[in-house]
């Protein structure tokens, strides 16, 4: 007998909210809020410098939220910002000596973690993933939107 369409749902949505409660213990373990965290994560894998379009954009969060989170990470420190050459509003944003050793020491071996997890499924597995996860989104998007 198949399993109930509402149970796999279940049990698929209770994974995603598992893989964000990872997320959000390991921003709470090192002192920052998830946006924070997300936000040194993407400065990290992007690079410096990097402005809070971008960052909206490759995230999906709303500016408020990198705002604020732009805001907390300049009060403790670990960001500088500055205007984009030849613009009157848009900042750009680079890491403080402190933020670039936080980044060392509590970012990457949290990259690495993830690497080695991704790596330790064949790389069958990991196309599968990906895929079967994009189609899935853009499916579920299209629904929403119909029902919008």
């Amino acid at each position: 007998m198949k399993t109930p369409i509402v149970l796999v749902l279940a049990t698929f949505n209770q994974a995603h909210k598992r893989m964000n409660v990872l997320y959000h213990n390991y921003a709470k373990s090192i002192g920052i809020s998830d946006a924070a965290f997300w936000l040194l994560y993407s400065l990290y894998e992007k690079g410096c410098p990097c402005t809070q379009t971008e960052l909206c954009e490759i995230w999906f969060f709303v500016p408020q939220t990198i705002n604020s989170a732009l805001k907390s990470l300049e009060k403790q420190g670990l960001i500088t910002l500055s205007l984009v050459p030849n613009s009157k509003k848009n900042k750009q944003f680079f890491f403080t000596k402190m933020g670039e050793q936080l980044v060392k020491e509590k970012i990457v071996p949290l990259v690495q973690a993830e690497e080695k997890s991704f790596l330790r499924l064949s790389e069958q597995e990991r196309e599968v993933l990906l895929g079967i996860t994009q189609k899935h989104i853009k499916i579920l998007e299209e629904e929403i939107n119909r029902i919008l």
